[in-house]
């Protein structure tokens, strides 16, 4: 009789056991689905779980100078939804945009050449309703880079992205933001990793630095909303 009951409490809960673990697994399945969905709908695509959040800019050491031939910028290619080219016209900016990452100590390299810009891709592609970054140089020693003049484009002012399979994305300046306080970035990084006005958003950053001894003097970004 005790044999009986131990084998009917052993069947018991194994079937108890089958029916937690299985439970337990769509569980998890349902929230890994839910949190996927979740973040497609509010960056436009995968969330990027490798990628660092941003907390500096920094330089690039002994940047190149030397300016792209026509030949170069026409037959620079990059993958079709990645930005290849940043053009504006006020400040008679048309650059090649190469593709950079962060570190894991949240540091964004702008580009080794100061006729080019980076985009950083932890963020979004254009087009797919998420966050765009891109950063350039201000200015070198010797020369300036093409984000010199960045702090003097105005709201309403046009931004242009060309990527990779030749679809053109225009954006409307909406905020500038400068900071002369290095203190006072990290909030301003902080908001170049958002949306703004819950549609897609390009972020152009630069770092301006003291000609003579290149320290910090003050952080460039503008914020511009997609035009449909």
């Amino acid at each position: 009789m005790a044999l009986k009951i131990n084998r009917t409490t052993q069947r018991v809960l194994k079937g108890i056991g089958i029916v937690l673990l299985v439970i337990a697994v769509t569980f998890m399945a349902k929230t890994f689905i839910w949190e996927k969905d979740y973040y497609r709908t509010k960056t436009g695509e995968k969330r990027a779980v490798a990628d660092a959040p941003i907390t500096r800019i920094i330089s690039a050491l002994n940047p190149s100078e030397k300016k792209p031939t026509d030949k170069e910028l026409s037959e620079y290619q990059v993958e079709r939804e990645f930005p290849r080219y940043l053009d504006i016209e006020r400040l008679k900016i048309h650059a090649r945009v190469q593709m950079s990452k962060v570190d894991t100590n949240g540091l964004l390299a702008v580009p080794n050449n100061i006729y080019d810009a980076n985009w950083y891709s932890g963020s979004s592609k254009p087009g797919h309703n998420g966050y765009i970054i891109i950063s350039g140089i201000h200015s070198t020693k010797s020369n300036k880079g093409i984000f010199a003049n960045l702090d003097s484009l105005e709201v309403g002012d046009i931004i242009k992205i060309e990527n990779g399979a030749g679809d053109t994305f225009k954006y409307e300046v909406k905020e500038i933001n400068i900071v002369s306080d290095q203190k006072d970035s990290n909030s301003v990084l902080a908001k170049m990793q958002t949306r703004l006005n819950q549609s897609e958003t390009l972020s152009l950053v630069t770092v301006k630095t003291n000609s003579a001894n290149q320290e910090f003097e003050s952080l460039v970004m503008l914020r511009a909303n997609i035009k449909e």
